[in-house]
């Protein structure tokens, strides 16, 4: 059977640098979301139904066709971010291609081997049709599967020179141009091609 793969790209950088705001703009044209929510700002977008329950998220995994579904948990964060990337795993493999936004992975996931659902989709989602936009602050704190998978990553301001000497190592990009970056800067890597683009967004 063949499918459209989808991408996996890894985004980092300090407190309000430009992370989400730059997501966003990726994402707002894509008609299928579904994105984990845990300061509950997706849900604050236009177009997205926020989501507060077990039950209502495994519902909206199973409908097809143009949804944004923001997540908004509580409780154990670990065990309900689990649950998310196993609906998000479901909805591509069994409904149809999507977008999966992460947010704040470094409060979910360690420095070890991906956990559990999270791992799963990782490592199979992409060839099911998802995109995952996977952010965290500090990507030295965060999981080292989706470092090894990413097909992209993007690169802002970051918040130490320890974080900046981390994304350096995880790609070509120097250390020297990852700490030249001002707020709203970042630079775009390409993992496949080797190529760095830099930009700055624009309001």
């Amino acid at each position: 059977m063949k499918t459209q793969d989808g991408r996996l790209i890894v985004i980092g950088g300090a407190s309000r640098s430009g992370k989400t705001a730059w997501t966003r703009r990726e994402v707002m044209k894509q008609p299928r979301i579904l994105a984990w929510d845990p300061e509950d700002q997706w849900a604050q977008e236009r177009g997205f139904k926020r989501v507060t329950t077990r039950k209502a998220l495994l519902a909206a995994a199973h409908v097809g066709g143009p949804q944004k579904v923001a997540y908004v948990a509580g409780g154990d964060l670990k065990a309900e971010f689990d649950f998310w990337a196993g609906c998000v795993q479901y909805a591509g493999r069994y409904v149809g291609p999507l977008a999966a936004i992460a947010e704040e992975l470094a409060d979910v996931t360690s420095q070890s081997k991906a956990p559990g659902n999270w791992g799963i989709l990782l490592r199979r989602g992409l060839k099911r049709g998802v995109t995952i936009y996977a952010i965290s602050q500090r990507w030295a704190e965060a999981d080292k599967t989706a470092m090894g998978n990413a097909s992209e990553f993007v690169i802002f301001r970051q918040a130490t020179g320890d974080d900046a000497r981390y994304m350096a190592r995880k790609t070509r990009v120097s250390e020297e141009q990852i700490n030249a970056l001002k707020p709203l800067d970042f630079i775009r890597y390409d993992s496949g091609s080797g190529e760095a683009s830099a930009g700055r967004l624009k309001f």
